[in-house]
């Protein structure tokens, strides 16, 4: 099954940026095929999120992936509403909407969710996609996108 994944970070309050990993397990084995990052530029943030949106669609069209997993902000009654939380929530809507009009099975997962597909916990599929992207090379900021790929492949 290929899945793609597909995590929101807001390091940078004025431009969240989208990682997003495609992950197949055909030979019974989940690896990693692809995996890229659709960065906002200095714009004004409906802008951003209308270009992320068409990078998300335009990607899914071309990589044929059958289940899309975004993860989002784990709730936690003590976060501070900043303004890089509200445009991560805010992104996070943009490429739902995006990705669910190419591939109707997208489904959103926290953390939790994440691991409870995954046949563990939280720290369970993180751990397992850390392991997966040092093996392929990537950088450990691909690891978010890459639980929700591999908790999209278990699901």
């Amino acid at each position: 099954m290929r899945v793609v994944g597909i995590a929101v970070d807001a390091k940078d309050n004025e431009r969240p940026a989208v990682h997003v990993v495609l992950a197949d397990n055909a030979s019974g084995t989940a690896v990693i095929e692809d995996a890229t990052d659709f960065n906002g530029d200095d714009e004004p943030m409906p802008d951003q999120m209308h270009h992320a949106a068409e990078a998300i669609r335009t990607y899914l069209k071309s990589v044929g992936a059958e289940r899309v997993i975004v993860r989002v902000a784990d709730f936690s009654p003590q976060a501070r509403q900043t303004k890089g939380t509200k445009n991560r929530l805010r992104m996070e809507g943009a490429i739902t909407s995006a990705a669910t009009s190419v591939v109707p099975v997208t489904h959103l997962a926290t953390g939790k969710d994440a691991g409870q597909w995954f046949g563990g916990s939280k720290a369970d599929v993180e751990a397992a996609a850390a392991a997966l992207v040092e093996v392929t090379s990537l950088h450990k900021r691909f690891g978010e996108a890459a639980s929700a790929a591999l908790a999209g492949i278990a699901l």
